[in-house]
């Protein structure tokens, strides 16, 4: 019997490499005493033994026949069409709960909330931004709901429409993994795949087994779950993506009518369910570890995986800058490209929230941080065959995570790109990486708008793109933050004069995610109130013409939606 030793405050431990002790215990089959009674499971009581040496007393008793329970929450706004039960082929019927019945699971399911009311200014049959739908899942979530004692996890439907995401989850609402989302009225396009069948260019609600098929794989994302193109190889399973799942069915060239969607298996691989089953509560349970933290990051070594030579497939990686304040958001892109005379099997999509990708920063002491995707967009990804000098390319703000701040201090780092894919269990993929120096604030404004930023609503309005005004702190903020602008080249001027109430160059990281300030007034009024119509200052700053120059900046950079 193998004893694990972990530390306190953690949950992580490790366990010696050959047994440390043998127990034995003798049992005796009992009549079960209420409330174990009503399980109809049988009941033992009898005595440990350690070395021959009576430890004590000792219960068995059956309590399930499930290994775990969970509660899925279902809200559906108004225009929206939640999933519903589809034919098993025996004359029953498949939903939520039958498939992770099979999986080992007891999960109820409520179908609370119906013509949930669209958020004033979301036209909800386009695309949504992921600041609305995240503001979205804030305010109609159970307030009630307590994950210390109850697994639950919250799923909103909206319309949407094709070609936006069949669904989506995110890292945090409140807590890690809480939550995710699925579009009804989004569905199937060939431009995912030419194997939909009967299911092509038609919209989820009308093709009830994949919509169901493509909720149930957002939820077991918020259960800590990743692609298995990732860890073993695509397949007809739930964690699968809904084009890979297809182009499997179908072949690479059938996409024969009455395959997609109709054989489509409503049930997780057993790769998926031994983590569903055995991997530690806090890695599985809503509101535990942060997503996909269980699976290697970094820079892999050699044995962990087979990385392309550059002439075969290669990862360039740039950022518009080395040289960033501390503070600021790094813009960083990354090019992977064929550079081989032949097709290779390779991601379409190399964006972290795709999951293929993984940036990790390394600090000058060499402590790694990874920075995870706080949005996980991931039902248009597949792997797919990328023709000679073709590439895919993607780009991140690398600022914060649910891992923390990526450059918290200034100092060296780097800043390291994986792509990485399973190829029938063998995990493949390219990596590349870039320095970065983070300056050391010189100035009084400097520490100011390193103070505002480096806070972690500030951070969750950076990953969702901006415009998140549901996170009010990040409004306070970045409002305070955005009367320090100013331009480039009076803040060289003012420099040169000796002047120390330039503008801090962690402003530059925002210029097109600060607050507009319409917006702002209208969705949060109570800062304007706060400050008698005036908006808080930096130490030392001009107040009229630097609210002048970031208006006009604004109106230069700002993204419409």
């Amino acid at each position: 019997m193998n004893c694990s030793a972990t530390i306190a405050g953690q949950f992580k431990g490790t366990f010696p490499a050959s047994p440390s002790r043998t127990v034995t215990m003798k049992l005796s089959k009992v009549p079960a005493p209420f409330p174990f009674s009503l399980t109809g499971g049988p009941f033992y009581q009898g005595r440990l033994f350690e070395g021959g040496v009576d430890k004590g007393s000792i219960t068995l008793a059956w309590v399930s026949k499930f290994f775990r329970r969970a509660t899925l929450e279902i809200d559906t706004l108004v225009g929206a069409v939640r999933p519903a039960p589809v034919p098993d082929g025996a004359g029953g019927t498949e939903f939520f709960d039958t498939v992770f019945a099979k999986t080992g699971w007891q999960l109820s399911v409520v179908q609370d909330q119906l013509n949930v009311p669209v958020p004033s200014g979301v036209v909800a049959t386009n695309c949504w931004s992921s600041a609305d739908l995240h503001a979205l899942m804030t305010t109609v979530r159970n307030p009630a709901t307590n994950l210390d004692t109850e697994w639950r996890v919250h799923m909103i439907v909206v319309p949407a429409k094709l070609g936006c995401s069949r669904g989506i989850m995110y890292d945090q609402i409140g807590v890690p993994r809480e939550g995710c989302a699925s579009f009804s009225d989004d569905g199937y396009p060939v431009s995912d795949s030419s194997n939909f069948g009967l299911a092509a260019n038609k919209k989820q609600r009308d093709v009830p087994r994949a919509f169901l098929r493509s909720a149930t794989h957002e939820l077991t994302h918020t259960l800590n779950q990743i692609h298995q193109e990732q860890e073993t190889a695509a397949d007809n399973s739930i964690m699968t993506t809904t084009p890979s799942v297809a182009d499997v069915l179908g072949g690479p060239a059938t996409g024969a009518p009455g395959v997609f969607p109709d054989q489509i298996a409503l049930a997780h691989n057993t790769n998926v369910r031994h983590h569903l089953n055995h991997m530690p509560d806090p890695v599985i349970r809503p509101g535990g570890w942060p997503f996909a933290s269980w699976f290697p990051t970094g820079a892999p070594q050699a044995a962990d995986r087979h990385d392309f030579e550059p002439s075969e497939l290669a990862l360039t990686v740039t950022a518009t800058t080395d040289r960033v304040a501390l503070g600021q958001p790094l813009d960083l892109t990354w090019t992977m490209t064929n550079t081989s005379g032949v097709s290779l099997r390779a991601p379409n999509d190399v964006s972290t929230e795709a999951l293929f990708a993984s940036i990790t920063v390394t600090d000058g002491e060499g402590h790694e941080r990874p920075v995870r995707p706080f949005v996980i967009l991931c039902e248009h990804a597949k792997l797919g065959e990328l023709e000679p000098g073709k590439s895919v390319t993607a780009s991140a703000k690398v600022f914060w995570s649910t891992a923390g701040f990526a450059f918290e201090k200034p100092g060296r780092y780097r800043v390291d790109v994986a792509v990485s894919w399973s190829a029938q269990g063998v995990m493949v993929g390219v990596q590349s990486g870039i320095d970065v120096f983070v300056d050391y604030p010189t100035s009084a404004s400097d520490n100011h708008s390193a103070n505002l930023v480096l806070h972690p609503e500030v951070g969750k309005w950076v990953a969702l793109g901006g415009d998140a005004y549901h996170l009010g702190e990040a409004c306070r903020r970045l409002q305070a933050l955005s009367q320090t602008a100013v331009p480039s080249g009076a803040r060289a001027a003012t420099a040169a004069a000796g002047d120390d109430t330039t503008a801090p160059r962690a402003i530059d990281g925002f210029a097109d995610m600060l607050p507009d300030r319409a917006k702002l007034a209208r969705l949060r009024p109570e800062l304007s109130a706060e400050t008698g119509g005036r908006t808080p200052r930096g130490p030392g700053r001009a107040a009229a013409p630097g609210r002048k120059r970031a208006a006009k900046a604004k109106g230069r950079t700002g993204r419409k939606r």
